[in-house]
């Protein structure tokens, strides 16, 4: 289990809690965070590579970098060039690689992507809030919080929503790239935003409880304080089979 703190001293700030799947190391986890940690606008992004594509970590490692650096417009303009990052990258070490090994490698890699984007009002005489931006390709979601009850969680909204075949970015040049889903809104001060990738969206839709209709609860993680709370909350959402054992990560932002 990891956690990092980012945008103390900023308008925003946050927490980002990660955990390989039960049973794997750390050098198995093939989820990737990154955040801007500039004033205006704010990026963060979660991806999630293809566990079975090769060099999965490293595409969705640049993917989520290039969001950070580069904000929505970086699978428009930029994936060319992080496509052409990710080949260099890998044919330096063709060399070293067993024959299966190159051959999966050869096939590429795939991962999903969700990238958010908040930045304040320009106009200072108003109080604080502002506009956010999402862009999504791939089964990780986005939950805008308020004043412990949530707005929004988007693309999916329930856990059912969630399958096995998502579109995913490709690190091919000559594959074929999915149309990305967009969306946005406005904030205000106190708003919280939940970033996570597949496993971990799909949980915080689930009910934490059994009563019958009783409804989800994203808002569990903005009680997680350290990376004792998140390890203790993945242990026991894995063990009872709320949480499905595969790499998690959920980012936290509060305005």
């Amino acid at each position: 289990m990891n956690v990092r703190e980012f945008g103390k001293a900023g308008m925003f700030r946050g927490r980002a809690f990660w955990a390989p799947k039960g049973g794997a190391g750390v050098e198995e986890y093939e989820d990737a965070f990154s955040v801007s940690e500039s004033s205006a606008p704010f990026r963060t992004a979660v991806a999630d590579g293809a566990t079975e594509a090769a060099f999965a970590r490293r595409w969705a490692r640049l993917l989520a970098d290039g969001f950070a650096e580069r904000g929505p417009a970086v699978l428009a303009n930029e994936l060319p060039a992080l496509q052409e990052k990710w080949r260099a990258s890998v044919e330096a070490q063709a060399e070293t690689l067993p024959w299966y090994a190159a051959d999966k490698a050869a096939a590429g890699a795939f991962a999903a992507l969700l990238g958010l984007e908040v930045a304040p009002d320009p106009d200072r005489a108003k109080p604080g809030g502002g506009t956010w931006r999402a862009v999504s390709v791939g089964d990780a979601n986005v939950f805008h919080l308020r004043g412990g009850a949530w707005l929004r969680a988007w693309p999916r909204e329930q856990a059912a929503d969630f399958g096995s075949r998502p579109a995913l970015v490709p690190s091919r040049s000559d594959a074929d790239v999915p149309v990305a889903r967009r969306a946005e809104g406005r904030f205000q001060p106190g708003d919280a935003f939940v970033l996570a990738t597949d496993a971990a969206a799909a949980w915080l839709l689930r009910c934490e409880t059994s009563a019958p209709g009783a409804p989800p609860d994203p808002t569990r993680a903005l009680t997680w304080d350290d990376e004792d709370a998140f390890a203790e909350a993945v242990r026991a959402a894995r063990n009872e089979g709320a949480l499905d054992n595969d790499d998690t990560t959920v980012a936290v932002i509060r305005a």
